[in-house]
């Protein structure tokens, strides 16, 4: 398993660049949509073994502060698309289900700088998924 991350020990910080190229492979092997992961392979099981210790260590750090956690919450629901997931539907889903449930549990604070940045951000993540479907138009 050349080039895969090994399982973290318990202390160790996991980086979302690391759950990140731990399902890189998958989608190079030609998988478009995480949903389609076999589960009972060694390291797809590793993959999400990185990706829950990630998300569970998120979670902890931002408990407790609601901003970090509407944040947080957005890094967990674009990692499979950073990941390079591009199946059409799968796409649609984080768009119209899990993008607009973050804008809405972020309602609008104009005097609260750092929810007017989240805000702009779920936006920009909206665009790119955008921007990746409108592709996927042109590519078909």
């Amino acid at each position: 398993m050349e080039g895969f991350p090994q399982s973290p020990e318990s202390g160790e910080i996991v980086k979302k660049e690391e759950v990140i190229q731990a399902y890189k492979k998958f989608v190079e092997q030609g998988i478009k949509n995480p949903g389609d992961l076999d589960l009972d392979d060694p390291e797809v099981q590793k993959a999400n073994e990185l990706f829950n210790k990630w998300r569970e260590q998120e979670d902890a750090s931002s408990e407790g502060d609601e901003e970090l956690s509407y944040r947080n919450n957005l890094v967990q629901t674009m990692l499979y698309v950073d990941v390079g997931f591009t199946d059409r539907g799968y796409l649609e889903e984080v768009l119209r289900e899990w993008l607009v449930s973050d804008a809405q549990n972020a309602e609008k604070q104009r005097d609260n700088p750092e929810r007017v940045k989240t805000r702009q951000d779920i936006v920009s993540a909206m665009k790119k998924i955008r921007g990746i479907l409108g592709q996927s138009d042109i590519e078909s």
